[in-house]
């Protein structure tokens, strides 16, 4: 449970990172609104946060940020895995990393231990999550991004 409640990170204030609370009732409002349109396909209805209606542009912005912080995610997890760690270990330090909140699971960097023992190339892979993550994930796509 604590694995998933890393990707939360916080609320919209919080200087955590993650996917925050706020995106996660936005895709709930339009996976509500996703179902209601299969069960009555004839009705108009709009996604609403806070009562007021989600603009498709928003809907857009979170569905593009979360997928690129998932595949940020399993890039790192993968590059751990490539270096030789366990897949808990490479898994929660990917997640700790992006999510910017605290130690990972397992025996090596959990609540016991800590990113030490890791090989340096993973300590660079863990900065630069790190700095994906503070900067929630779109500012680096478009410092990168070639038009």
């Amino acid at each position: 449970m604590l694995f998933f409640l890393t990707f939360v990170g916080g609320s919209s204030g919080s200087t955590s990172c993650g996917f925050k609370v706020f995106r996660f009732q936005i895709v709930a409002a339009v996976v509500g609104r996703e179902m209601t349109r299969i069960f009555s396909p004839n009705s108009v209805t709009m996604p609403r946060y806070g009562g007021i209606a989600i603009s498709q542009e928003a809907v857009t912005s979170v569905m593009n940020f979360m997928a690129a912080f998932v595949f940020g995610f399993a890039g790192l997890t993968l590059a751990f895995g490539l270096l030789g760690l366990d897949f808990i270990t490479a898994a929660s330090s990917a997640a700790t990393a992006i999510s910017n909140v605290g130690s990972g699971l397992g025996p090596v960097v959990g609540p016991s231990g800590n990113f030490q023992s890791l090989p340096d190339t993973a300590k660079w892979l863990l900065a630069a999550g790190m700095v994906f993550g503070r900067l929630e994930v779109m500012t680096e796509l478009v410092l990168f991004w070639r038009d």
